[in-house]
């Protein structure tokens, strides 16, 4: 496993998973769940606004009950469906996939209604444990002669996994909308010529003198 995959999967776990619920009646426990996730999320936009903030916080709470229902509902066809590998799955899937779609379209357009878009992908960054941006930082760290145009390519790509990983029930799931995302990056950036591999033993090399660097200057202050 390579550091970016350890860092991605630390990252999502940490989220915890999506209580499962009945989807006609969700227990106390799992509502108080998602309402203290809402707030985590809108602590992070610092909305004035008290009627902004309770519209904001309704959504959220909507779309986490909404995609635990229809992860209730479909997570075992979706998953037979992925597994069979025919034409006629591969279709059923498509309608599923769109079904999902629908349910984060309804999310973002409640959000559009009070917020701009920088807040609303503040909102997303929230509900995916601020992912794209460990990410993005990881592959900079990792590979400081990335040109712009490349690191433009990695963060929409990351992007995407991001508005997609929105409507996944559970942390794990997350986890791979953003690794195979980031299967795409490593074979974009293997074909412009990085060599993967040793740019993280690099990378860790130069963690570890910093780190040690680090320490050796907290001890001579003492």
């Amino acid at each position: 496993m390579t550091l970016c995959s350890a860092l991605l999967g630390g990252i999502i776990a940490c989220g915890g998973l999506m209580l499962a619920a009945n989807a006609a009646e969700p227990p106390a426990s799992y509502e108080q769940v998602i309402a203290g996730r809402a707030d985590k999320i809108l602590a992070s936009l610092s909305l004035e606004d008290p009627a902004a903030r309770s519209q904001v916080h309704a959504a959220l709470v909507d779309f986490y009950r909404s995609v635990n229902a229809w992860h209730e509902q479909h997570a075992g066809r979706r998953k037979e469906l992925k597994q069979a590998g025919t034409d006629s799955a591969q279709e059923s899937l498509a309608t599923l996939e769109a079904d999902l779609a629908a349910v984060r379209q309804k999310f973002e357009e409640r959000l559009a209604k009070v917020l701009p878009p920088e807040s609303i992908a503040a909102v997303k960054d929230g509900l995916t444990y601020n992912v794209v941006h460990v990410t993005d930082r990881a592959y900079h760290d990792m590979l400081p002669e990335l040109t712009a145009d490349e690191r433009e390519r990695i963060h929409a790509w990351l992007v995407e996994a991001r508005d997609l990983a929105i409507s996944e029930g559970s942390s794990e799931a997350k986890h791979g909308v953003f690794g195979r995302y980031k299967g795409k990056i490593n074979n974009f950036l293997s074909q412009a010529g990085y060599d993967l591999k040793q740019s993280e033993r690099d990378w860790h090399a130069r963690r570890k003198a910093a780190a040690e660097a680090g320490a050796a200057k907290a001890e001579e202050s003492k």
